[in-house]
């Protein structure tokens, strides 16, 4: 009898444990249905995280930074600013920078008195960004930075994380009074080492004639606790161009005591310096030339013609330290596009091989040209919304500079 009641009491409870499972099944599927079935997704590996995050713009990238600790790290690293430098994004476009400076004196100078200033940011041609008490004179941009000098300083912005660096002074030795002063700044990368260096070329020369010139050179690498250090160069001449920087290499126009026209190049990771005679029949002290890079190689665009009739000269710097020269002449067709009394200033080049051309004046409508160097073409675009520097903070007639900044937003922190 006993053993009966166990049976029975151990059937019904197997029924009930049969229907409390049933009923949680059942509550699973209706779960499931209503979407409120809750897993663990597997781990996506960090690589796969990586290849996502380096194709996002970069105000996603900033606010990403706060998910975690490790997405922080990561964002930060040098590692990951290198890798979305190199990733080719739609959402990226080229961005021409137009820096207006209430200057009274050379910004070359060194002074001490602060300036109004305005950074002009274009993407495109209805697209206008402004920024108030940033940018100078003499810009120079290098993987997504910005390069200018304020009151003789060197200062360095980050349009993609908007932080701003201003180098401490430095204290030349060759101050002598009654000179004349200028002082010039370059940007360089080291690819080898992953550093980024600032140079400082100081010249003072005798104000009755240039036949005197002493200059010196100082170097800035961007690392925490980073100083200047002076370079040794027993060549002395005066920079007329902000120069560029390819393979590792500082190349910039300048001219001696004897008014001979030079190319010097500074090796950034060496920290060495070398002369490389221009062009005979350019002249450093015209204003319609400069640097590009043209197939990987630096190149001097010389468009005193454009205007006139439609020519250009390239001379590109061969690897054996030559020149070689080609000519270039616009479509008949497309010289209406080219106004014959504005002046035009060289920007920089895209990654398409465009040469961008802006005026040198401030004139409105305000347009860009791009020269196709291998299609030999040139278009004409239009940006609206250029400020009236009289009504938008910037008082009398203001200094401005170009830069164009191609694709290459950076999201490097700055460090010094």
């Amino acid at each position: 009898m006993r053993l009966s009641v166990a049976l029975i009491s151990s059937f019904q409870w197997k029924k009930r444990s049969s229907k409390a499972i049933m009923r949680r099944g059942r509550k699973r599927r209706r779960r499931r249905q209503r979407g409120e079935d809750f897993f663990v997704a597997p781990e996506i590996p960090l690589d796969l995280v990586i290849e996502i995050l380096t194709r996002l713009p970069h105000k996603s990238l900033m606010r990403f930074k706060c998910v975690s600790k490790q997405w922080s790290s990561l964002i930060r690293s040098r590692f990951f600013s290198n890798r979305y430098l190199t990733v080719a994004s739609p959402l990226r476009p080229h961005r021409l920078y137009i820096s207006l400076v209430d200057h009274k004196c050379d910004s070359r100078e060194v002074c001490h008195s602060p300036r109004e200033s305005v950074l002009l940011s274009f993407s495109s041609p209805s697209s206008l960004t402004t920024m108030q008490g940033m940018g100078g004179l003499h810009m120079v941009t290098l993987r997504g930075l910005i390069l200018y000098i304020v009151c003789g300083k060197a200062c360095l912005y980050n349009p993609t994380t908007r932080q701003s660096v201003t180098l401490p002074a430095i204290k030349f030795n060759i101050f002598v009074q009654g000179n004349e002063h200028s002082l010039l700044y370059f940007l360089g990368h080291d690819p080898v080492l992953d550093q980024y260096k600032v140079v400082c070329t100081f010249v003072s020369s005798s104000s009755q004639d240039l036949e005197t010139i002493i200059s010196e050179h100082w170097v800035f690498v961007l690392e925490v606790g980073g100083s200047w250090k002076r370079i040794e160069f027993h060549q002395p001449h005066t920079p007329t161009r902000s120069g560029l920087c390819i393979g590792g290499v500082i190349y910039y126009l300048a001219f001696t005591s004897m008014f001979q026209d030079i190319v010097v190049t500074f090796d950034v990771r060496s920290e060495e310096f070398n002369i490389i005679q221009a062009p005979l029949v350019l002249s450093a002290y015209v204003d319609s030339l400069d640097f590009i890079e043209y197939g990987g190689k630096p190149a001097i665009f010389y468009h005193t013609s454009l205007k006139e009739n439609g020519l250009v000269d390239l001379w590109v710097l061969e690897n054996a330290g030559n020149w070689s020269r080609t000519v270039l002449s616009l479509q008949p067709c497309q010289l209406h596009l080219v106004d014959n009394d504005i002046p035009l200033t060289l920007v920089d080049t895209t990654q398409n091989g465009e040469v961008v051309l802006v005026p040198s004046d401030l004139c409105s409508p305000f347009y860009i040209l791009y020269y196709d160097i291998q299609k030999n073409h040139l278009r004409k675009v239009e940006i609206q919304g250029m400020p009236d520097h009289k009504k938008d903070g910037i008082k009398g007639i203001p200094d401005f500079g170009f830069k164009l900044m191609d694709k290459s937003e950076s999201i490097i922190h700055l460090e010094t």
